[in-house]
């Protein structure tokens, strides 16, 4: 069910419709660190909203997306604090 809010957008708090969403797929991005790790991170939707009465320059609705960082590291032995590796 889509509600209405408040959020602050360029200095004022304007109404917007809190959107329902599926997410379609979310892809891991993987980064080869130079100490040897291995970083993972993606990005997870949690919350989407339209502005109401707030158009871009082209005419298009606005919408402001709240996101998580979800991130995973693989380090090599000798890094870790304690191990003999």
């Amino acid at each position: 069910m889509d509600r209405i809010v408040k959020i602050p957008y360029q200095a004022a708090m304007v109404d917007a419709e809190e959107l329902d969403f599926q997410t379609m797929k979310e892809e891991w991005n993987e980064y080869q660190i130079s100490d040897g790790s291995t970083i993972r991170i993606k990005l997870v939707m949690t919350n989407i909203v339209r502005l109401l009465d707030k158009r871009d320059q082209e005419g298009n609705p606005i919408y402001v997306a709240k996101t998580s960082n979800v991130m995973a590291v693989s380090v090599p032995g000798k890094l870790k604090k304690g191990t003999d590796n």
